[in-house]
């Protein structure tokens, strides 16, 4: 029997926004995708929890320690004294250095699971907004809420294309990164027995994935268990990352073609929640 290629394809920021919402739920409707990640404090979270919980879908939880306003307040390091976050790039920096509050970011974190628990929803996973769980400090925190609250499955932030398909400029930079610390957190997950795919497909394509750039990499996608981190939508006029990009991207998952290739290939779509251990972690 030839080894089987089971694939998660994971929408990020459930109920951050309505267009990204209806984006994200037409193309698990009529799509590929086959698991979402809820953003606790997104604005649109609780419309967004009830509309997952009519869908046979794998729910996360997108935590969130770098945009938007905290659930439990202010975070020394992370937030203003109104508990805003102060962002992507003074995150990462204090994410680095270890410079924040854990136990105030612990709290934090508590209190996004808490949230998507009390709308209802068992969370199979969790991931992490702008990939926080890279770092050791953070990455820390996230196993303390996977005991805490029982989950068994996380993302694991390594790019599976070959270094050689990275872009240039920023992206560029940011995989570099990603991979320089993806095999530690690989080990610390496995050590932690969490459980994840070997890896995630598209990394390179932000921003540029579309029907035909979809179409090449699911060709390309060997045996085993993987992640699709996807980000379709609609475009929302005036909000970040609710661009053009977001609503060709949900084209292409919905598109007859990248169907085709799913059944031609064998490849089975899953979710976090149905990954089991894998040969290579035990390796």
């Amino acid at each position: 029997m030839e080894p089987s290629c089971k694939l998660i394809v994971n929408a990020d920021d459930l109920g951050f926004a309505p267009g990204r919402d209806r984006g994200i739920l037409r193309a698990f409707d009529a799509g590929i995708v086959s698991s979402v990640s809820l953003l606790a404090n997104g604005n649109t979270c609780a419309a967004a929890a009830a509309a997952a919980q009519k869908r046979r879908v794998g729910v996360g939880v997108h935590l969130n320690l770098s945009e938007g306003k905290s659930l439990s307040g202010w975070i020394s390091g992370l937030t203003d004294t109104q508990g805003n976050f102060y962002g992507k790039r003074r995150a990462r920096s204090a994410f680095a250095h270890a410079a924040f509050d854990p136990g105030a970011a612990l709290r934090e974190l508590k209190a996004q699971v808490e949230t998507v628990l009390g709308h209802g929803i068992a969370p199979d996973h969790v991931d992490y907004h702008q990939h926080m769980g890279l770092f050791p400090a953070s990455l820390a925190l996230v196993l303390e809420v996977c005991r805490q609250f029982g989950i068994k499955a996380a993302r694991l932030c390594a790019p599976a294309e070959p270094p050689e398909c990275d872009p240039g400029a920023v992206l560029g930079k940011e995989l570099r990164l990603y991979r320089r610390l993806a095999a530690q957190m690989r080990q610390t997950l496995h050590h932690a027995g969490i459980r994840c795919p070997d890896g995630i497909w598209g990394m390179p394509l932000l921003n540029r994935l579309h029907e035909g750039t979809l179409c090449t990499l699911l060709e390309q996608i060997p045996p085993g268990q993987w992640e699709l981190m996807v980000h379709p939508g609609d475009e929302d006029s005036g909000l970040p990352f609710c661009t053009v990009e977001r609503s060709r991207e949900q084209e292409a998952l919905v598109s007859a073609s990248v169907g085709e290739i799913i059944a031609r290939r064998g490849i089975t779509l899953t979710a976090f929640g149905d990954l089991r251990a894998h040969s290579a972690l035990l390796a």
